[in-house]
């Protein structure tokens, strides 16, 4: 009886030689756990956990690997809840869970019986000659990892250092290395980095650092406290997966030699997490009072401000003053709280506004990824006064920290100024002329921020576009960037052009009337009262795109640029170059959306009132060349046919048409009425997308203009050159294709959706333009009429600046009241020709050109200097343009004599 007993208790302990050996149960050595780690509060910290963001593109990584592998997650630092953390929410999304640990026995985590008696056992086994067995000599690791169990290990702790570093034995990545010599299959080190808050380390050690311990290798109290704080922030990122199995090749014979291969191989899984930890907090935060500190003692700003007070005759101390001043209206002063209360208060706000954000996850996960070895400069699209609130949310929200934005001087009234300063933003002056010491101050600030790591925002177009498509490029901001990495500040910049479309924009109404000559309106406490009434509207969705990363220094390789040592005018053209690529690349990364394609469609003919089939046909004839181009859509395309109708409905509804039934008569069909003074909100979402259309729009003027249906490649490229050029100031153009490119282009899509045929080569006029080809180059012509009309406007408007010269202000009310006047006699027929922001373009276009000329006249001092045109063309100039517009529009009566 008594032997019975004792031989059951033994079995218990240490197990017997014929029992099946599971995964937990028949583990002699305690380092097996189940697949959830078990703990009496449990539950609550599972409901907790489970809104740390794991991104969507990782989970996928793991599965893909997890299926063509073994997975070994790495963690930096030795930690019994950090594996706990882990392994609970890998469970929750049905990824792999580690089943075994490298040099961790988690008691606490077992089964409460099975981990009292694995205890017991090892005591009695530690108090016998034997000792506990070795994991690594007694084949536990090798079996587990040949039944393609997934395992966890640490890169750093001092349990294990001794034997791996001082000793070279029992190195857990080594060991994995020598088994994956014995396997087909290959193991996957994966490092893991969790995140319990993402609020960026401060230089300064405080309080509670102290209390709690180095921040970067928290103790367990201030991991409680921080997922306590912050568990709704808390994230989970994977870095760089270490396939051994192509590893393994490279490993040297020589015993030292492979010692530093694998320290190398560990080193750099611990500088993947680092990276990843970079791209998610940041780096440290320095008080703005500590900035401004470092920025006037900077070398090159007290140089400058000693050559200014030595011109100017003032004490130095009045000059540092006024750098201060100009820093106190700057600079940033950045708050993670804040970040943190706003995201809460912006997905209150995207949901009463919008219906869902869209991100692109495949172009984010190029970002991700350039995230985590540069420092980055977003560059978004600048249609809304939110453009700079949805990116940092959008980013903010997939575990990558809101860059510093640089935001108009306009919108530092309070209290939103004090708001979004903690937020992140620091503020620019619309213009540095006159003020070179602001602009040194202002140049500074920028560059020490790249220097210390900051990811930075600023918008490239300087203002918001009020016609929908993008603005020519301001330079300013941008050429500080790149004489910061000249000047060492950094040794590279990466470029995140940003698209983001909106179905609708909440500033529909106050563009129409600044496109038309109202005066724009200040930003104020008393406007920010007013949005309220956006906020009972609903808008659609927003895109939110990012177009390929783009790095400076590559940028500088590759076309062969020292800037040492160019000269200003070489330096200019690179930066202008740059810029458009960067709008170029904006452009490229936007898509389609419902409201725009069907805006494009109504606004190709003149007419007030477009049948639903002779509508559809546009539409669908647009679609079509985009998908053949390979544009991309808003996936509300998915369903064509109910989305175009939806759409119709919306703008039926907003009263941007109106809609004719004849109820009684259903032979009849439906009828869109689009009134005048509507034309302008659709064009704004027509130009949304019309650098998609540009070269079929150009190759369509050039083909409408011709005698016969007939016509030939060298008729196109000579009319495309005039229209690029004439149109330059207008449109971004990509800047690698050539004209004989882009035309090929376009007629091979033509042909290929049955719009004209190509005939035999040797013919004289080898293209031939089909039935259903007239109505489509008639649709595309139809999208540019409009600016046409605007440029003949505006040249003819040139006659009253023969008289007497103008400001610009007051020649543009000239023309918009003559383009009412034309457009009632039927000279012009669009409506949206009457805008004041296209004949600013005009004007810069002419000005270029030689048929006008911007003077200054200080003659009331240079306070009160004011720049006004002076008419310096020549009759041909005129009249050249003038025909050109005529015989492009077939509208002889445009022609001037």
């Amino acid at each position: 009886m008594m032997s019975t007993w004792f031989q059951s208790v033994k079995n218990r302990l240490f197990g017997h030689k014929g029992q099946d050996k599971q995964p937990l149960a028949g583990d002699s050595f305690g380092f097996s756990v189940p697949d959830k780690p078990r703990f009496l509060l449990r539950p609550i910290f599972e409901r907790l956990i489970a809104k740390t963001f794991f991104p969507e593109d990782q989970q996928k990584l793991l599965e893909n690997l997890a299926q063509k592998g073994v997975i070994v997650y790495a963690l930096r630092h030795r930690s019994q809840l950090d594996f706990v953390y882990v392994s609970l929410r890998l469970h929750q999304l049905g990824l792999p869970t580690p089943r075994f640990l490298f040099d961790l026995r988690p008691y606490f985590w077992q089964p409460r019986t099975y981990a009292a008696i694995l205890a017991l056992r090892h005591l009695v086994k530690n108090l016998t000659r034997d000792g506990v067995p070795n994991p690594y000599e007694h084949g536990y690791y090798r079996n587990m990892v040949q039944q393609g169990q997934s395992g966890l290990l640490f890169l750093l702790g001092e349990k294990g250092y001794y034997q791996r570093a001082v000793m070279v034995q029992h190195d857990p990545l080594d060991h994995l290395l020598t088994l994956q010599q014995e396997m087909s299959r290959p193991i996957y080190v994966v490092p893991l980095v969790l995140l319990y808050s993402r609020a960026p380390l401060k230089e300064r050690r405080g309080f509670w650092d102290i209390v709690f311990g180095n921040p970067e290798n928290p103790g367990l109290v201030r991991k409680l406290v921080s997922f306590i704080r912050n568990y709704s922030f808390a994230a989970i990122e994977v870095g760089e997966p270490l396939d051994l199995f192509h590893v393994q090749a490279e490993l040297s014979q020589d015993p030292w030699e492979r010692r530093k291969q694998v320290f190398e191989l560990r080193r750099n899984l611990i500088e993947s997490g680092n990276k990843i930890r970079r791209a998610v907090v940041g780096p440290q935060i320095k008080s703005k009072l500590e900035l401004k500190d470092i920025i006037l003692h900077h070398p090159r700003l007290e140089s400058f401000m000693k050559r200014r007070a030595k011109a100017s005759g003032e004490p130095v101390w009045k000059i540092r003053k006024e750098a201060d001043e100009y820093l106190e209206e700057i600079a940033a002063d950045y708050s993670y709280t804040l970040i943190q209360l706003g995201e809460k208060v912006l997905t209150w706000m995207w949901n009463n506004l919008f219906d869902g954000i869209d991100v692109d996850m495949e172009s984010l996960h190029r970002v991700r990824k350039a995230a985590r070895h540069n420092t980055l400069v977003y560059v978004p699209c600048h249609k809304s006064h939110i453009d700079y609130l949805i990116l940092s949310y959008v980013l903010f929200r997939n575990n990558l920290y809101s860059p510093f934005i640089a935001a108009g001087k306009n919108l530092s009234f309070w209290p939103l100024g004090p708001i979004f300063r903690r937020g992140g933003a620091f503020f620019i002056r619309r213009t540095f002329r006159g003020a070179r010491f602001y602009s040194e101050v202002f140049s500074l600030y920028v560059k020490t921020m790249v220097r210390f790591g900051h990811n930075i925002e600023f918008f490239i177009e300087g203002g918001r576009s009020r016609t929908g498509k993008m603005v020519l490029p301001k330079l300013g901001l941008l050429a500080i960037l790149i004489q910061a990495v000249e000047e060492g500040f950094c040794d590279d910049l990466v470029f995140v052009p940003t698209s983001i479309c909106y179905d609708r924009i909440p500033e529909e109404e106050v563009y129409v009337n600044e496109i038309t000559g109202g005066a724009k309106k200040e930003e104020s406490l008393g406007q920010l009262v007013r949005a309220r009434r956006f906020l009972k509207k609903r808008y659609g969705r927003v895109y939110v795109r990012f177009a390929e990363p783009m790095s400076l220094q590559r940028y500088l390789e590759r076309h062969r640029y020292d800037l040492k040592s160019l000269s200003s005018k070489v330096r200019h053209a690179m930066y202008r170059d740059f810029a458009f690529r960067i709008i170029s690349n904006i452009n490229q990364a936007s898509l389609v959306t419902p409201h725009a394609l069907v805006s494009a469609a109504l606004l190709s003919g003149a007419r007030k009132g477009t049948a639903l089939g002779q509508l559809n046909q546009t539409t669908q004839l647009f679609y079509q060349y985009l998908e053949q181009n390979g544009v991309r859509f808003s996936r509300s395309f998915q369903n064509y046919d109910l989305v175009i109708e939806d759409t119709l409905k919306d703008l039926v509804k907003s009263k941007l048409l109106d809609q004719l039934t004849d109820e009684d008569d259903e032979l009849e069909e439906e009828v869109f009425i689009l009134d005048d003074e509507k034309r302008l909100t659709l064009e704004y979402y027509k130009n949304n997308i019309i650098h998609f259309f540009l070269p079929a729009a150009f190759v369509s003027t050039s083909i409408l203009r011709q005698e016969t249906f007939r016509f030939n490649l060298g008729d196109i490229l000579e009319d495309l050159a005039f229209m690029k050029d004439f149109f330059k100031y207008e449109f971004v153009y990509d800047m690698d294709l050539r004209d004989h490119q882009l035309a090929k282009q376009v007629l091979n899509v033509f042909e290929s959706l049955g719009w004209l045929r190509s005939l035999e080569p040797a013919e004289d006029q080898p293209y031939m333009l089909t039935h259903r080809g007239l109505m489509a180059v008639q649709a595309f012509h139809g999208l540019i009429r409009n600016f046409f009309e605007t440029y003949w406007l505006v040249l003819r408007s040139l006659r009253y600046v023969q008289k007497k010269p103008y400001m610009e202000k007051d020649l543009i009310k000239k023309v918009l009241s003559a383009g009412e006047k034309h457009l009632k006699m039927g000279l012009i027929e669009r409506p949206e020709s009457i805008s004041k922001i296209v004949c600013s373009n005009a004007l810069s276009f002419y000005v270029e050109k030689g048929l006008l000329e911007r003077r200054v006249d200080d003659s009331k001092g240079e306070d009160r200097a004011v720049e006004r045109f002076e008419y310096t063309a020549e009759r041909q100039q005129v009249q050249y343009y003038g025909r050109q517009i005529s015989r492009l529009l077939r509208a002889p009566h445009l022609a001037l004599q």
